[in-house]
C-alpha cells in the first residue's frame, strides 16, 4: 500500500510527538535528580541517587540515539524519500510505518542485517 500525502501527515506528527514525549521524560527526569540533590542526603538516598545517576545515564545514550533516528526520519519527509528502505530502496509497508515511523529498513532487509550480527553457536 503506497503512502498518501495523508498517512505522511500523521506519520510525521507521530515522530513530532515521539521527540517530543522522550524530551519531555528527560526534563522530568533531570528535575526528580535536581530535588534529590537539593536535600540532605542520608545513606539509603545515596543509594537511590547512584542508582538514579546509572538510569539517567542509560536513558540520555539510549534518547540520544531514539531522538536522531527521529531527527533522521523527518529530514527524510523533508527530502521526499521517508518510508523507502535505505538498503533496496523498495517502499516500506504502511503499517510498519506506523508501528515504528522511524523505521530505516523494510521487514526482509531487516532480517538480514539482523541475520549480519547474530552469534554463531560454538561448535565442539
Amino acid at each position: 500500500m503506497t503512502v498518501t500525502d495523508i498517512d505522511l501527515k500523521g506519520l510525521e506528527q507521530k515522530l513530532f510527538r515521539q521527540r517530543w514525549e522522550i524530551l519531555r521524560s528527560r526534563q522530568e527526569l533531570e528535575e526528580d535528580w535536581e530535588q534529590l540533590g537539593g536535600r540532605e542526603i542520608e545513606y539509603e538516598e545515596e543509594a537511590q541517587k547512584a542508582n538514579l545517576t546509572e538510569l539517567f545515564e542509560q536513558l540520555n545514550e539510549r534518547e540520544r540515539k531514539e531522538i536522531e533516528e527521529i531527527d533522521l526520519a523527518l529530514g527524510k519527509i523533508a527530502e521526499g524519500t521517508y518510508g523507502n528502505c535505505e538498503l533496496c530502496q523498495k517502499e516500506i509497508p504502511l503499517a510498519r510505518l506506523e508501528s515504528l515511523p522511524a523505521v530505516r529498513l523494510c521487514v526482509a532487509c531487516a532480517a538480514g542485517e539482523e541475520a549480519k550480527t547474530k552469534i554463531p553457536p560454538a561448535t565442539a
